[in-house]
């Protein structure tokens, strides 16, 4: 089963659209794990709409161990990819299992076609 997590920034420009927002304090974890997800919406979901629902899943990415920072962007052709940093992949698949089984993730997972899903998992590189 493809498993998602969609997580916050609003900052619309252009023919694109990026989203990202902090939890409010300051985490200074070390992320080493991306967690990479790539979609289109469902037919007749607005971007409006799917930022809304995006922002509602801010307070359980917020209280999810593990998690670090997010990105959300939609390029020109209404394809929209999903950067999540974790501290670990565990943490990061667990943390998607357990979204599937909320009620307030529903709306933003269902904004989505889940037949454009491609998610892949990626180890963080720092350059110094």
């Amino acid at each position: 089963m493809k498993t998602l997590l969609l997580f916050t920034l609003i900052n619309l420009s252009g023919a694109g659209a990026a989203f990202a927002e902090t939890c409010g304090t300051v985490k200074d974890d070390t992320a080493t794990t991306a967690e990479i997800v790539e979609f289109r919406l469902v037919d007749g979901a607005t971007q409006e709409q799917f930022l809304a629902s995006a922002q509602a899943t801010t307070e359980y990415l917020c209280e999810t161990d593990g998690f670090v920072r997010r990105s959300l962007s939609r390029d020109e052709t209404g394809l929209w990819t999903d950067y999540v940093e974790w501290t670990s992949a565990e943490l990061a698949k667990t943390a998607a299992e357990a979204a599937m089984q909320r009620e307030d993730m529903m709306p933003f997972m269902m904004a989505i076609d889940p037949e454009t899903i491609s998610l892949r998992y990626a180890d963080i590189s720092t350059i110094e």
